[in-house]
């Protein structure tokens, strides 16, 4: 056990103690060398509990995901292992809960669609998918970024078909599922049980381990939450695991229809949700997407005045991929400059996010940090710019439907700015995933004509419904 001004290693000074775990403390250091924060994770070689003491390093290790520390540096002595990882300052949501006592539907929902993807990532990692196994309101740091990181991989594991009896009893009681308290094998499933308990006592303020012991239907203690959500939970945290989830996209799809439905939530306060310096702010507005189709000057006053109208959050995204204008006629600089400053240079905020989104790490907070902004308006977000000619054939449909659906998620409105084009892709991708699409001409005889010939070629040949 290390105290207060300890040097571990003749590089690491110890700050303070972060937190204690079944597994070890974990310290607060800085690199004396370097003036960096980092989290040391102190592991007892002297536990009594039968568990692989490296496993946690030798996962996290090979592991690359922006909800996921990284591990940075492995000490080990006769009595301890030391596990240097990224210090990420935030709140755990066991303490926002304390000061909150219960968190309104649409902030939990989209911390539930955040978790699914970093599950998802882990479910899905080759050769053999990684169970966490500790979900839980304590393990889950909100990061003043605003993104969510999931730390605590002290008792995860690769699933192998070929190991039936995995378990002995493991993980945080109540949140555990029943599955850990005995011989079976740990699985996808697992992980959905812990994350339902987790998503009940965010709605409910209530925890598993107090009276009544037992998971009652969420709206039995506040009736304004949705239905949807309610039968969401529940299928989760069923007992039998052949019956919850069967795997975290299926769960993500159901969460993703709860997000599209007008809910009223009940003590939502304005501005609340996982918005950080991004500034992105989560509400039970009814969100849309819309299209405007070949006029990009409409599309752009659009976005402007519905900012400047409102204080929702405005998304406009360019995706004119051989004439980008949005930034002209938004008087915007061309390229983002935090990321300039990063050395990405000739990399447009479109460059970036479609390449985010081609490796799975497109978020809405990435989105917001990456978007062009201007100085009198905090909350229109700009994406444009496919500036070099060899990108038209770089980017790819499935980045743009991802990111569309990373943009409702995090944004009230977002506005998709398409070209003229009935054959490409992007186009006929938006119209089709827009809730409604404007296509904004000039009341001339010959544009109507060649519009309705348009209109009906898109019906026809890219089923498109006109309405």
């Amino acid at each position: 056990m290390m105290s207060g001004s300890h040097i571990l290693q003749d590089r690491y000074k110890i700050l303070e103690t972060l937190g204690e775990g079944g597994m070890g403390k974990v310290y607060l250091a800085e690199n004396i060398k370097l003036g960096t924060l980092w989290a040391i994770k102190e592991i007892s070689k002297k536990n009594e509990m039968k568990i692989d003491f490296l496993a946690e390093p030798n996962i996290l290790k090979k592991l690359e995901h922006p909800a996921l520390p990284r591990v940075f540096d492995i000490i080990e002595n006769e009595e301890c292992i030391y596990v240097v990882v990224d210090y990420i300052e935030g709140i755990s949501l066991d303490i926002k809960l304390t000061e909150e006592g219960s968190l309104p539907e649409a902030f939990v929902l989209d911390i539930a669609i955040q978790l699914c993807q970093v599950l998802n990532y882990l479910h899905e990692y080759k050769p053999n998918p990684i169970i966490y196994r500790d979900m839980k309101p304590s393990n889950i740091i909100l990061a003043k970024s605003g993104s969510l990181k999931l730390i605590d991989f002290g008792i995860a594991r690769e699933y192998k078909s070929d190991s039936p009896n995995d378990t002995v009893y493991i993980g945080t009681r109540g949140y555990a599922a029943p599955e850990q308290y005995g011989s079976g094998q740990t699985s996808v499933a697992t992980d959905i049980y812990s994350l339902g308990v987790t998503l009940y006592q965010l709605l409910t303020g209530k925890s598993p381990n107090e009276q009544p012991y037992e998971l009652k239907p969420i709206r039995t203690y506040n009736p304004g939450l949705s239905s949807a959500i309610e039968k969401i939970i529940g299928k989760c945290t069923r007992q039998n695991p052949p019956d919850r989830y069967q795997s975290v996209g299926d769960l993500l799809t159901d969460l993703k229809l709860v997000g599209k439905e007008k809910t009223e939530v009940s003590g939502n306060k304005p501005g609340y949700g996982c918005s950080g310096e991004a500034g992105i702010k989560y509400r039970s507005f009814k969100k849309l997407v819309l299209t405007v189709w070949d006029n990009f000057e409409f599309g752009c006053e659009l976005a402007y005045q519905a900012a400047k109208a409102s204080n929702y959050n405005i998304l406009l995204i360019d995706l004119d991929l051989l004439a980008p204008k949005a930034d002209i006629c938004l008087n915007l600089k061309k390229y983002p400059g935090r990321f300039l400053n990063e050395g990405r240079l000739l990399k447009s905020g479109l460059d970036i996010v479609i390449d985010a989104a081609e490796k799975s790490f497109l978020s809405p907070d990435l989105i917001a940090e990456t978007a062009l902004k201007r100085k009198d308006m905090k909350n229109l977000f700009v994406l444009t710019g496919n500036y070099m000619i060899e990108n038209y054939e770089y980017y790819n449909d499935e980045s743009l439907i991802r990111l569309i659906e990373k943009a409702y998620i995090g944004f009230d409105l977002t506005i998709l700015l398409v070209n003229k084009s009935i054959y490409d892709s992007f186009t006929v991708i938006s119209l089709s995933k827009s809730d409604y699409n404007l296509a904004a001409i000039r009341a001339d005889l010959d544009k109507l004509r060649e519009t309705n010939n348009y209109l009906a070629f898109l019906k026809e040949k890219q089923y498109i419904p006109l309405d």
